[in-house]
């Protein structure tokens, strides 16, 4: 309930006010932060909201359509709280805000509430990010239900895909049947912020591609990304990496393509292929007056 205290309502009306915007954000790690529009810190229920060039609100989109509410800050990128790095990271990627204000006079008036939901789009530019924070209505456009498609909608050892990944089998014709789905190592170098090596690693050709490389320690500690190329002793990632990889220690494990005869060939496991490859095209479903002759 956006209910006011009656404190709080009696400053609003009168002829000057001393109104400041807090934006509290949690992020999916447990991290709490605070950030406002006044020019010195300020604690409140526990939290200390940094000063003014922290961010910069617009004004709050609002239509009676269920549409998502549509609120855009720009920031700084000058705070300790928030870095370059730890954005590209995804590290504040689906974080929580709440958005409200606050008589910083005098802050046993209680708050005002504007605006709770996620985090959206981030955009980097330079020193500054821009920010799309979205409302609750977010959740209303999430779709139900799965739309067909020939490729495998599982991911490949998880609940539906149910491969073990730590099963040493025969990946390929070829190879040895010790070669196992999942494989830990040391990246021996980076020599850019996509490339990584590891002498270490003799998979054939192609082994990891679609696969997942996860880091255990230093900054990357708990991050994965997605492997798009392997060749042995070298791979690259889709995205850039956010901090050096070289000497962290990590886990692989082999990739998927979601092709029915790739999980028929290698993985065995065509009971829980979760794709529809014999559904005909939409050319071919909505073709007319077409015949053979």
């Amino acid at each position: 309930m956006k209910t006011l205290s009656a404190a709080f309502l009696e400053h609003i009306e009168g002829a000057r006010t001393s109104l400041v915007t807090c934006l509290l954000m949690v992020r999916v790690d447990g991290l709490v932060f605070g950030f406002h529009t006044y020019d010195e810190p300020l604690t409140y229920n526990g939290v200390v909201y940094e000063p003014a060039a922290s961010f910069d609100p617009t004004d709050i989109a609002v239509a009676n359509q269920m549409d998502v509410d549509n609120l855009t800050i720009e920031g700084v990128l000058s705070s300790d709280s928030i870095t370059e790095d730890d954005l590209r990271a995804g590290r504040w990627d689906y974080a929580e805000f709440r958005l409200f204000q606050l008589n910083w006079s005098d802050l046993s008036m209680g708050e005002k509430k504007d605006r709770k939901g996620t985090l959206g789009q981030v955009v980097l530019g330079r020193q500054m990010f821009t920010a799309e924070l979205l409302g609750m209505m977010q959740a209303y456009t999430t779709s139900i239900g799965e739309i067909t498609s020939p490729g495998c909608r599982a991911n490949l050892g998880d609940a539906r895909c149910q491969v073990n990944l730590e099963f040493g089998g025969s990946p390929s014709v070829g190879s040895p049947p010790t070669t196992a789905f999942t494989v830990s190592g040391t990246v021996d170098a980076a020599p850019n912020f996509y490339t990584l090596t590891d002498a270490a690693r003799v998979e054939p050709d192609g082994y990891f591609n679609n696969g997942v490389i996860t880091f255990l320690d230093g900054q990357l500690e708990g991050l994965a990304f997605e492997v798009k190329t392997y060749t042995i002793g070298s791979w690259t990632v889709f995205v850039p990496l956010p901090y050096d990889a070289a000497g962290r220690a990590y886990t692989m494990h082999a990739g998927c393509d979601k092709r029915f005869d790739t999980c028929r060939d290698r993985f065995n496991n065509t009971v829980n292929f979760r794709g529809e490859n014999w559904l005909r095209g939409p050319d071919a479903l909505v073709q007319v007056g077409r015949h053979s002759t």
